[in-house]
């Protein structure tokens, strides 16, 4: 058999400076920094996907007027509100109709809607 000489393979090496507690205290600190830029990267990743499909979600249509301009304008001070808390606008009227349903309490107001 082959003996080999260890003296040879195998050299002594002096102690880190600090000793053994802050060798692997650095060693700690290390594999932190690289959890927390790990996590710090996967974070802007899925934000950055969070704000893609926001932005692909959005229509590309122009602003939507979800009140109505009558609204709008009697909001504004420009035309006066109807008599009735509830009207139609005059493009439409040929299709809609409503009608106030009588009730007993003079602070219930109900209306029927019908449509072609």
């Amino acid at each position: 058999m082959n003996e080999r000489d260890e003296a040879r393979l195998f050299r002594v090496l002096d102690p880190p400076p600090g000793g053994l507690a802050d060798l692997r205290r650095r060693i700690a600190a290390r594999e932190s920094r690289r959890a927390w830029g790990f996590n710090l990267a996967t974070a802007a990743v899925g934000l950055a996907i969070v704000i893609v499909g926001i932005v692909v979600s959005v229509p590309l249509t122009g602003p939507t007027n979800l009140l109505g301009d009558d609204l709008v304008a009697i909001q504004l001070g420009l035309i006066e509100p109807p008599s009735e808390p509830v009207s139609i606008r005059a493009a439409n009227r040929g299709e809609f109709a409503v009608e106030r349903v009588p009730t007993s309490d003079e602070r219930v107001v109900m209306y029927r809607f019908g449509s072609r």
